[in-house]
C-alpha cells in the first residue's frame, strides 16, 4: 500500500520495443512504446503492479531501517494513535535507555550523550514501537483474518519511506512503524488492505470490496492518510 507521496511517472518511447516496468528507488516507470494505446499500457501496469511495488519497497527498505535524527529528543511533543502528547526525557548518570507510556511518553538515559542524545532517544523509541505495534497489528489481523481466511505468514515492523503497509508474495505482511503514531482506526485499516491482499493481489473492484466487507467506512481511515500521511512521514523520515 503506497503512500500519496509515491508516484507511478509514465513515459512514452519511440525506442522502447515493448512495454515495460521500470522500477528506481522511490519512483516506479512505465516505459509505452510506439503504438501502444492508454488501454493497453494500464492493463499491463495492474498486471504487473503487485511486483513492481514489491520490488519498490526491496529498494527502498535497502537502507538502514533505523529512522534518521534530527531534533527529536528536544521536541516537547509526540503523536501518538492520533494525538499529540508530552514527551518527557530524563537523563541522570547510570540510567538505563528506557521508554515507558502512559499519559506521556517517557524515556529515560543516561547522562552525558551529548551529540548522541537524538541519536539513542531515537532509536530507543523506533525500537519500543516495533515491539509494541507488532503485537497491536497481530491482534487487528487475528480480528479480520477468519472471516475469508487470510492469514499472514508473518507480521514484520519496519521503517518504510513511501509506503504504510505491504504483503509480499509469500503473504508476509510489512507495516510502517509510523502508523503508531496515527489513529488506530487508521492502523486497522492498513491492516485490513494488506490482508486482503492474501487473497486480491491488486486494487481492483474485487479488492475493494473485500476491503469494504471487513471495514465498511474504511474511506473516512483512507482519507485520513491523504490528508495528514505526508506530514507525518516528512516529521519523522
Amino acid at each position: 500500500m503506497k503512500s500519496t507521496t509515491d508516484a507511478i511517472q509514465i513515459r512514452r518511447s519511440a525506442k522502447a520495443k515493448r512495454l515495460r516496468l521500470a522500477v528506481k528507488p522511490g519512483l516506479i516507470e512505465l516505459v509505452i512504446p510506439r503504438g501502444i494505446g492508454e488501454s493497453q499500457a494500464m492493463a499491463f501496469l495492474d498486471k504487473h503492479r503487485f511486483w513492481a511495488e514489491g520490488k519498490l519497497l526491496e529498494l527502498n527498505d535497502r537502507a538502514s531501517r533505523i529512522p534518521p535524527v534530527g531534533n527529536f529528543a528536544s521536541s516537547p511533543t509526540l503523536p501518538w494513535r492520533g494525538k499529540e502528547v508530552p514527551l518527557i526525557i530524563r537523563e541522570a548518570p547510570g540510567l538505563r535507555v528506557r521508554v515507558a507510556l502512559d499519559e506521556a511518553v517517557h524515556i529515560a538515559l543516561p547522562e552525558g550523550l551529548g551529540e548522541a542524545r537524538d541519536e539513542v532517544a531515537l532509536r530507543a523509541f523506533y525500537a519500543w514501537v516495533r515491539r509494541w505495534l507488532c503485537g497491536q497489528v497481530a491482534v487487528l489481523a487475528e480480528r479480520h483474518a477468519p472471516r475469508c481466511k487470510l492469514r499472514p505468514r508473518e507480521i514484520r515492523v519496519k521503517r518504510m519511506k513511501t509506503r504504510w503497509g505491504s504483503c509480499g508474495p509469500r503473504n508476509d505482511m510489512n507495516i510502517n512503524w509510523l502508523l503508531a503514531l496515527a489513529p488506530e482506526s487508521v492502523l486497522e485499516y492498513v491492516v485490513v488492505h494488506e490482508l486482503c491482499h492474501v487473497s486480491e493481489r491488486n486494487h481492483s473492484p474485487a479488492f475493494w470490496s473485500l476491503v469494504a466487507m471487513h471495514l465498511p467506512n474504511y474511506a473516512e481511515e483512507k482519507r485520513w492518510l491523504k490528508l495528514h500521511g505526508a506530514e507525518l512521514m516528512r516529521r519523522f523520515n
